[in-house]
């Protein structure tokens, strides 16, 4: 009968015939010899003489080799394959696992989970365990090396049935499909990407403005020590004064930690600063700077509230006080334009009535004067609310105007007025009468603004007769008519052509003459005069002349002002004016605001001295806030 056994090391059961019982054989899975049990004693058959016997016995070899084939068919059967009645596997869109009928194999199917459409996989054949011969148990003795290097990832070796999904798309063998995108699903991609862009862009932004207001809070600290204690201690009080009230316009922006009440503190010391004033006309410019700094400190109630700005009533009285110093009367005209559109633009319309009534407030009108300057006061901030379309408060200058020559009817002519009631009363009389033939100068006044409202300015200015005049009759005629024209925002190309001329010729037999120029100097940019006019004017300016020096660097300035370019080679031209001056301190300000990209300018400022270096940064400090508010 067979003999049942099974191998001692890979547990494999085989049978063999009751002939190989007790023999050594190898096992036919694993290799590893193995001794076939014998048969018990009561079922051993009785020993039969064979008639064969003298035949010669097999060798061991053979009868191995026999036993080996007769185990191999006699291995009992796997059992065998079943073929499952479902088909199991993951959805590829959403990873749900899915489990349909067997007869959906190889076609497609909705997902039950995401709905998507999938192609269903061809059913796999499930066997029963059973002998894998490509799994064979190490033969090796137990203490030989072994190979423990792991496998490459994704390698096809013949432990694998299949090559894997990622392995067959990396060599392009297949191709992997994708549904396309839904109309809202591109929009939502393309909108979280601009999301994503947008605030790195913004947190960028954002960093490189922190760290350059930084910057600029140590440069200004650093100034402020100087002027009290460093090199800037001796400087001129027109200096001290526009740096600290650069300061005070930084701060009122930058640091709002900062009480209102401290910056003003810091402009009364400007103000103070100004006692010591190297020239008088450098001081007429420090204070048109000091004034645009004081009116940055008026604010509504909830700045007031927080300390970040003061009552307007407290700076109107403050702001009263640079306006008692100046000395030229047109830079004082320019200073009151300027606050009255700072008033409008706060909300405070009749605080610029009052603020105008107040300056003009005991001013009389001299018997030798050709020009009601109170009236030309008045009417300029009447032009100012009539052109911001405060039709109610404009009317208001025009009465007291009007009351002032009816009440007064020898009052000198105002050609300010005369330009205001054309512009506001077209169609009704002037409040004073002006002869258009005469020859008196205060007459042309009128009639240039006049015909400047019309747009007739090219009848008299273009005349061969006015373009022979005297030159000082013509600087007096085109200064008083480009101050109207710069209020206005009028740009008439005869104009400009007669002022690049009258410029040129620089016409400087007195002192009146020079405040011409030092007024037309102060609008030139909006007049679009040439910087090659003023050039050629600084180098006309007498040596023998009171404040040559900064008469001419403040020329220079003007020349400077008119270029669009700020590179390196610009300050070639501001290193031509005179050392220390307001005029070439204010252009290194200038280029400080000015300059896109700092870095060259910095590095000259290290090699400058004071007080350009001061003013420099003062500028790039500004310049950071200047661009912040454009944001």
């Amino acid at each position: 009968m067979p003999v049942q056994f099974s191998c001692n090391a890979c547990k494999k059961k085989f049978k063999a015939a009751d002939k190989f019982a007790g023999k050594t054989i190898p096992c036919p899975n694993c290799k590893v010899p193995l001794i076939v049990p014998a048969l018990p004693a009561d079922s051993v058959p009785p020993e039969i003489t064979s008639p064969q016997a003298s035949v010669k016995t097999k060798s061991q070899a053979e009868q191995d080799i026999e036993a080996m084939a007769a185990l191999a068919l006699e291995e009992t059967k796997q059992e065998e394959d079943v073929v499952p009645q479902f088909i199991q596997f993951e959805c590829t869109f959403c990873d749900e696992k899915v489990s349909l009928p067997i007869d959906l194999g190889g076609k497609q199917a909705p997902c039950p989970g995401c709905r998507r459409i999938l192609k269903v996989p061809m059913p796999a054949v499930v066997k029963k365990a059973g002998p894998d011969w490509k799994k064979q148990p190490d033969k090796r003795p137990s203490g030989a090396l072994r190979k423990e290097e792991p496998e490459l990832e994704g390698t096809w070796n013949s432990t694998m049935d299949t090559v894997s999904r990622d392995a067959l798309l990396e060599a392009g063998a297949i191709v992997e499909e994708y549904e396309p995108l839904t109309r809202a699903e591109k929009i939502k991609r393309a909108v979280t990407v601009l999301v994503v862009l947008v605030s790195g862009l913004l947190g960028f932004l954002y960093y490189n403005s922190y760290q350059g207001k930084v910057n600029g809070d140590a440069q200004i600290a650093k100034i402020e020590l100087n002027i009290k204690s460093g090199e800037l201690a001796n400087a001129s009080g027109e200096i001290k004064a526009v740096l600290l009230a650069g300061i005070a316009s930084y701060r009122l922006s930058e640091n709002p930690e900062i009480p209102a009440a401290k910056i003003k503190k810091t402009l009364q010391s400007a103000l103070a600063s100004l006692d010591k004033a190297s020239s008088l006309l450098e001081k007429d410019f420090a204070l048109l700077e000091l004034s645009r700094s004081i009116v940055e400190l008026g604010g509504g109630k909830d700045d007031v509230r927080d300390n970040k700005k003061l009552k307007w009533d407290e700076v109107q009285k403050f702001l009263k006080q640079p306006f008692e110093s100046f000395t030229i009367p047109e830079i004082k005209l320019i200073a009151l334009k300027e606050a009255t559109a700072s008033f409008v633009a706060s909300g405070e319309t009749d605080r610029a009535l009052a603020f105008a009534s107040q300056v003009l407030s005991g001013s009389a009108v001299s018997k030798d004067k050709k020009i009601d300057d109170h009236s030309d006061f008045l009417a300029v901030v009447g032009m100012e609310l009539f052109k911001a379309q405060k039709i109610d408060a404009s009317k208001q200058i025009l009465e007291s105007i009007r009351t002032r020559y009816t009440s007064a009817p020898t009052t000198p002519v105002s050609p300010y007025a005369a330009a205001f009631f054309t512009i506001a009363e077209k169609d009704k009389p002037l409040p004073f009468a002006f002869t258009k033939d005469s020859n008196n100068e205060a007459d042309i006044y009128c009639l240039l603004c006049v015909d400047l409202i019309n747009e007739k300015l090219e009848t008299l200015v273009g005349s061969a007769n006015f373009k022979n005049a005297d030159a000082v009759f013509r600087l007096n005629c085109l200064t008083k008519v480009s101050f109207l024209a710069s209020i206005l925002g009028k740009d008439i190309s005869v104009l400009k052509d007669e002022l690049n001329r009258i410029v040129s010729e620089g016409v400087m037999p007195n002192v009146d003459t020079v405040q011409s120029y030092l007024v037309l100097s102060a609008i030139s940019q909006n007049l679009k005069i040439s910087s090659e006019s003023w050039f050629k004017a600084a180098d006309k300016v007498p040596q023998a002349m009171k404040d040559y020096k900064q008469i001419k660097s403040r020329f220079l300035l003007a020349s400077f002002l008119v270029k669009e370019d700020t590179t390196s080679a610009t300050l070639v031209d501001a290193n031509k004016m005179e050392t220390a001056s307001l005029s070439k301190a204010m252009a290194y300000r200038h280029v400080g605001i000015n300059s896109k990209k700092s870095t060259w300018f910095k590095e000259a400022l290290l090699k400058t001295s004071e007080p350009e270096k001061s003013f420099g940064y003062l500028g790039i400090a500004l310049s950071a806030d200047n661009n912040l508010k454009k944001k």
